[in-house]
């Protein structure tokens, strides 16, 4: 969220620094709009790359070459963030390199304890250490879908 609050401030002070008019903020609403309901769900991270991205394109096209050590301490300050922030999210997932789906039936004996569920993934696949995220619980199959890192 801190690259989202940088994004922000940066693109702030460029429209207090030049003169623009109605049509950028119509056409950053349009592009944020059509992203939110003309694509797919996007997750948290995705949002932020996609905001980011955005926000470096206007800093690139708008901002005064005369300041361009600014421009580039602007930039320099988001990508590094957004690097800095992709490892620690990623930093669990990326001790796993391979994901399987593996779907566990749901019978009278299941429970969601984590242990349950891990010998339950052990039986279907025989992988000694690995680490689970539970996607989707179908009631409806009877099964739940689980997302397995190994």
């Amino acid at each position: 969220m801190v690259i989202v609050g940088l994004c922000t401030f940066s693109l702030c002070y460029l429209f207090t620094k030049i003169e623009i008019g109605v049509g950028i903020g119509f056409g950053l609403f349009a592009i944020f709009s059509i992203l939110r309901f003309r694509t797919q769900s996007f997750t948290v991270n995705a949002i932020i790359f996609l905001f980011a991205t955005i926000t470096l394109s206007i800093l690139d096209i708008m901002y005064p070459f005369e300041k361009i050590e600014l421009l580039l301490f602007f930039q320099i300050i988001i990508i590094g963030f957004y690097i800095i922030a992709s490892i620690i999210v990623n930093k669990k997932a990326s001790k796993y390199l391979n994901t399987v789906d593996v779907k566990i039936p749901l019978d009278e004996k299941f429970s969601l304890n984590q242990e349950f569920i891990r010998k339950s993934i052990q039986e279907k696949i025989r992988i000694e250490e690995f680490d689970f995220r539970i996607v989707l619980i179908n009631t409806a199959a009877n099964e739940i879908d689980v997302l397995v890192f190994y």
